[in-house]
This record gives C-alpha cells, structure tokens and sequence, in this order.
C-alpha cells in the first residue's frame, strides 16, 4: 500500500538536494525573494561597490555565496571588473560560502539588527569570544555549543578569497539587508553649529607589543560616567564625532576617543615598521589600559 502524501508545513523548505529544512530563513534566496533583484539593481549604481570591484587586476569572475546553514541553495555573488551580479544558485559553484544559522541571518535581516547581528562579523567575533571564554574555564566547547560549525558561523571554501574579497561581500550583505529590510533608521541630530571636542597628545607605555607611543585622544562631555571609545580596524576616533558632540551625551557622560598607535593622528610606536604593523588581543587590552590610566 503506498505511503500517504505528507502535508508540505508552510514554514519548510527544500534545498536542491531535497532536504527539508524547518526555518524559513535556511533557504535564503527563497526567504528573501524580490529583494533579491532588487539588491542587484542597487548593486549596478552603488558606488561603494563600484570603487571596491572597478580593477584591472580583476582579469577573471569571481563567486562567492551565502546560505543558511545546512542548506546549498544559495546566494551567488559573481564579481567581474567594475561590477558584482547577485542571483539565487547552489554553493558548490562558489569559491567560499558564508553561513550562518537560519535564526542568525533572521536577526540580521531585521530592519534594526540589534548587537551583534548588525554585521557578520559582529556574530563571527561574539561566537569565537565565547568559544574562548568556554575554554579558558576549561569546559568542554562542545558542551555548550561553542563550537563555530556547530553555531552555524563558519567560512567555507577559500580562505584566502574571502579575506581579499571582504569589502565586496560586506557591502553585499547590506545591499541585500536594505533591499529587504529597508535602511535602518537613524536619529535625527541636527548639524551643530560649534564642535566641542578637545584632543591631545599623551605618551603612554602600551605593553610589551607596541611599547612607548604618542597617542591622540580626543574628549567631550562633562557627566559623571565616563566612557572610552575603540574606533574599529583601520580607522581613527574621529568616527565618534557625532556622539561625541551630541548634547544628550555631553550632558551625561564624560566621552574619551583615542587613536591606537600607527592610526589616525596618534604616532607609530617602537619598532614599528611600515606595511609591518602587528596587533593582538594583549595589545588592544593593554593600551586601553596605559590610556585610562594616563587619564
């Protein structure tokens, strides 16, 4: 007698191999849908992208894809010289594959992503942060599911292309969070008319990686709670500048931006040598430290 036909669930996708899966978000390119194309048409006149891909070292196509994990259907990135196709394929056709756990790419796609899913690399930081505070504490990862694979972070494929080609595949990620979510709203803060920040030099002794530096910092701000600002890889503290001058924060906080050694304004540390910088964990932790101490 022939097995009766089980009722297709609505929230259960397919991916090409036939394999159901129970969260809508593990089959993206279905979940997203027309956001799809239209991140595609957004992608020909973006000019972050077109700056990221116009070159002529691009002498062949190059594709990456994104999946919920699990899953092999997949979003397809081709980059050609001085453009990037988004379409729906299978991730066997990609040089390396972004996944994430269906729930992960659900926070993601959220018209406001609340921390760390604003970004990949948020998620991809918080899980291996955990992972080493598990073992730190001597448990056991997989006891409690620290495990990269088994959180559904992982990058597949190519290493070595997905570290050259991460400025295209972020900016991708939120050409298609846009296309589908709409841009996260930003408050409204006026322009203001006077800039109340303050900066200065300060040596410091940044332990034993960096050494003695000059380091510029910058301050605002006249509350009671003080707050030390990092600016991320690459860039310098003036990215805080409109918290910085935001009168709400000013009231109630005493703001501090610093430049790490060889960013920024701030001078290049003891045997730093040019293309040759070199940063660890100790490092960030240790000039956060000669900084608040040296305030």
């Amino acid at each position: 007698m022939p097995r009766p036909k089980r009722q297709k669930n609505s929230d259960t996708a397919m991916d090409t191999n036939g394999t159901s899966t129970s969260h809508p978000w593990a089959d993206l390119p279905t979940q997203l849908g027309d956001a799809l194309a239209k991140a595609n048409k957004a992608a020909e006149n973006d000019g972050q992208l077109s700056a990221f891909t116009t070159s002529n070292a691009i002498d062949a196509p190059a594709t990456f894809g994104i999946i919920g994990a699990g899953s092999d259907n997949a979003i397809l990135v081709t980059v050609t010289n001085g453009k990037a196709d988004i379409k729906a394929g299978n991730a066997g056709k990609a040089l390396f594959t972004l996944s994430a756990l269906p729930e992960q790419w659900q926070e993601f796609f959220k018209q406001t992503p609340v921390a760390p899913y604003q970004s990949y690399w948020g998620v991809r930081r918080l899980l291996d942060r955990m992972r080493k505070e598990v073992l730190a504490d001597g448990r056991d990862e997989q006891m409690y599911g620290m495990n990269i694979k088994q959180e559904g972070i992982s990058v597949s494929g190519d290493q070595d292309a997905f570290a050259h080609w991460t400025h295209v595949w972020r900016r991708v990620l939120e050409l298609l969070h846009d296309a589908y979510a709409g841009e996260t709203p930003v408050d409204d803060q006026a322009d203001p008319e006077e800039d109340c920040i303050i900066g200065r030099y300060a040596y410091v002794n940044a332990g034993p990686l960096w050494g003695k530096c000059k380091i510029f910092y910058e301050q605002s701000g006249e509350g009671s709670q003080d707050i030390v600002f990092l600016h991320t890889a690459g860039s310098d503290g003036r990215q805080y500048h409109g918290v910085m001058n935001d009168p709400r924060a000013r009231e109630k906080l005493r703001l501090t931006a610093f430049d790490l050694p060889a960013h920024g304004r701030s001078f290049p540390y003891e045997g730093y040598h040019p293309g040759n910088h070199t940063n660890t964990e100790d490092a960030y932790v240790g000039c956060i430290a000669a900084i608040v101490k040296k305030l």
